[in-house]
């Protein structure tokens, strides 16, 4: 059922705030910080201190059918995570009918504390306003690094929890790091380790993977345009002042928000996203018999 602007719920966008990398941060003159959008496809940008972004890693398949045509170096990361998720949008994969749609964002290093937390608010607002321009209902969510047993494990190492973060993200790229290694890495040379790994996969894709890849992603935006142009068209365009008070509103509600609703809002948005998942595999294992 379409949603009318005065029955518009933007679901409560949940932000706790982010255990920035400290450590060793003197020896770093850079502030290249790494940013991740998962909607399932899901997608890695690495952003200089101009918020330009200077890499990208394409996650899964679904973000390769999405964005194997997109050329996202050199754009502002803002303008990045919109086009990102207008793309998921026109393709299917956040739901205009739904509200059970949610995007996680994941900001991690930077050489000040204030600089991913600004980002971090930067890009979330841009997804605020562009779901409040669609009249789509989302939830938005921000990485929680308060997880107990990964306190307890940074505690242990006298880290702090976003610093282990990062070093188990510069793992996912390299097996032969070992956490004692990333302890004594400055932040920004596990950044730049993980930016270095996301050009090398992405410069491996062939330019026949990538055309087979764009007429999948071509045919999803057959499929769900009309669907899409039928929701704009049955709801009144709403004027900056509209968006900007739609923001605000949830932006108040985040205030209120307590952990336990965070907590379990996040699980419930983690078991949706892995019956996705779960569904696509199985289309995928239907579609090769």
């Amino acid at each position: 059922m379409i949603k009318k602007l005065g029955l518009l719920v933007l679901g409560f966008a949940v932000v706790l705030t982010l255990g920035a990398c400290t450590d060793q941060v003197a020896e770093s003159s850079a502030s290249e910080i790494y940013v991740a959008v998962d909607i399932n496809p899901s997608i890695e940008f690495i952003v200089d201190d101009e918020d330009v972004v200077t890499s990208f890693n394409l996650v899964n398949e679904d973000a390769l059918i999405l964005c194997a045509d997109v050329e996202f170096i050199g754009m502002n990361i803002e303008d990045a995570v919109e086009l990102f998720i207008s793309l998921a949008t026109e393709a299917g994969f956040i739901d205009i009918e739904s509200e059970d749609n949610a995007v996680l964002f994941t900001v991690l290093g930077g050489d000040e504390d204030s600089l991913a937390e600004q980002l971090q608010e930067r890009v979330r607002v841009r997804a605020l306003r562009f779901f409040a321009r669609n009249f789509i209902n989302a939830e938005i969510f921000t990485e929680d690094f308060t997880q107990e047993d990964l306190v307890l494990q940074a505690e242990e190492l006298g880290i702090t929890p976003g610093k282990l973060k990062l070093i188990l993200l510069a793992q996912s790229y390299d097996e032969t790091l070992t956490i004692e290694v990333g302890m004594e890495t400055p932040v920004k040379d596990l950044v730049a380790q993980v930016r270095a790994a996301q050009k090398e996969i992405m410069d491996n894709l062939t330019e026949e993977q990538r055309a087979a890849l764009v007429e999948k992603k071509q045919a999803l935006m057959t499929q769900y345009s009309e669907r899409l142009e039928t929701h704009l068209q049955e709801n009144t365009p709403l004027t900056d002042e509209e968006i900007e008070a739609i923001v605000n509103r949830v932006q108040n509600t985040i205030r209120t928000t307590t952990r336990e609703e965070w907590q379990e809002a996040a699980e419930t948005w983690r078991n949706i996203i892995e019956e996705r998942r779960q569904n696509t595999n199985n289309e995928d294992d239907d579609s090769t018999e």
